[in-house]
């Protein structure tokens, strides 16, 4: 048994997998696995795995311990689909490990097929959407597909030169509210609080919240609460931008 590769394998499968918005103990399961069927399942006491939101250990007695850190999580599920797939082939038997190894690598670099022009579209169509069944007026949906996709287009700017957490969102809601509330005075519309709603919604961080109350659920309540937390802070950084918005027209008399 090549432990070094083994231990390469089951580490870069997770940190494809916390980067791209598996759950900690979804990944966790899924390197122990990988791990189990490499060292024998009569010999599942002589390793041991641990997963954080920042960083993966794998310890295999007799022979050492390894360590990835987890860089930008983002979502992808693309990938995570594709790990799993690839997890399940290899526990059956389907591949080697070298060819499980070789596809890792190509999934860890491969870049995404959907073109970012077709994201801003579908955030934008998403926000009209959201407006129509809140009950708004076709003359409200324009103002509301307009700022979520003008909010998502400037986070996916943001996120490629702001390093610092959470500002993204706030600068992606302001614009995008700004955006909106414009559509909203030119077309006459009858809520901006719907154009609003528009602005937040393709930055609503509902996987975030999801994969907290699993781990939670998981017991891995260190990893759930501060997904929590780091969700709380998102929302909170989304209103802000919003309130901003409010904020400036009332202090140009702008109708709100």
């Amino acid at each position: 048994m090549n432990e070094k590769l083994l231990m390469k394998t089951a580490l870069l499968a997770g940190k494809i997998l916390m980067e791209n918005g598996a759950e900690v103990y979804r990944t966790e399961d899924t390197m122990e696995r990988i791990i189990r069927k490499g060292v024998g399942q009569v010999r599942t006491d002589i390793f041991y795995t641990h997963v954080t939101l920042t960083g993966l250990f794998v310890r295999i007695e007799d022979y050492g311990t390894d360590f990835y850190r987890v860089e930008n999580r983002t979502y992808n599920l693309t990938k995570t689909t594709a790990v799993n797939t690839l997890s399940r082939a290899y526990t059956s038997g389907q591949i080697s490990l070298e060819d499980m190894y070789d596809a890792l690598k190509r999934i860890h670099t491969s870049k995404s097929k959907v073109p970012d022009w077709f994201k801003i579209l579908c955030a934008g169509i998403l926000s009209g959407g959201i407006v129509l069944i809140f009950e708004g007026s076709y003359w409200d949906v324009i103002p509301g597909s307009i700022a979520g996709a003008v909010a998502f287009y400037i986070y996916l700017v943001a996120i490629t030169y702001l390093k610092a957490p959470f500002i993204s969102e706030y600068i992606s809601t302001f614009v995008g509210g700004v955006a909106g509330y414009l559509g909203f005075a030119l077309l006459n519309g009858q809520s901006l609080r719907l154009a609003m709603i528009g602005a937040v919604v393709p930055l609503v961080p509902g996987i975030t919240i999801t994969n907290s109350m699993r781990d939670i659920i998981a017991r891995q309540y260190i990893s759930g609460v501060i997904r929590f937390i780091e969700t709380f802070c998102v929302a909170f950084a989304l209103g802000a931008g919003i309130v901003t918005v409010y904020y400036l027209v009332r202090l140009f008399g702008g109708v709100v």
